[in-house]
């Protein structure tokens, strides 16, 4: 926690050990925890349990905070992008509008790109339960 805190005050921007920044371990590990809730999400949908169980709401609320650690990790290298006091607050409340926005300020058609790798990997845990419901009833 202390580490999330010195990442929205600006007090860690490489880790020197290993010569990867900040922004590669946010990433490597919003992929990982949205890969791990499709899997649970896959394993519920398989074993019939359709509520949304707390592995999921865990992963959500996980998930929503690594992608605005990374966007204000990421906004440290662009500097036409505008911060206000609460940005780390505002970002995790309004992310869904200001993420396509980030990205297409800051990279143009990439960052459209990098978009739809988000959007993917958010419905991860869809596109996982849609592929073990078309297997099931394709037989």
């Amino acid at each position: 926690m202390v580490a999330a805190a010195a990442l929205f005050y600006g007090r860690v921007t490489l880790n020197s050990a290993t010569g990867m920044n900040i922004k590669k371990w946010l990433a490597g590990s919003l992929i990982c925890v949205l890969a791990a809730s499709a899997l649970f999400d896959g394993l519920f949908f398989w074993r019939g349990i359709y509520d949304k169980p707390a592995t999921t709401a865990l992963a959500d609320t996980l998930s929503v905070i690594l992608l605005a650690m990374w966007i204000v990790a990421d906004q440290r290298d662009h500097p036409q992008v505008q911060r206000s006091f609460d940005y780390g607050f505002l970002l995790t409340i309004f992310w869904p509008p200001y993420l396509p926005y980030y990205l297409w300020r800051t990279r143009r058609v990439a960052g459209l790109w990098m978009c739809a790798g988000f959007l993917c990997l958010l419905s991860l845990g869809f596109l996982v339960q849609l592929a073990i419901w078309l297997v099931m009833h394709m037989r």
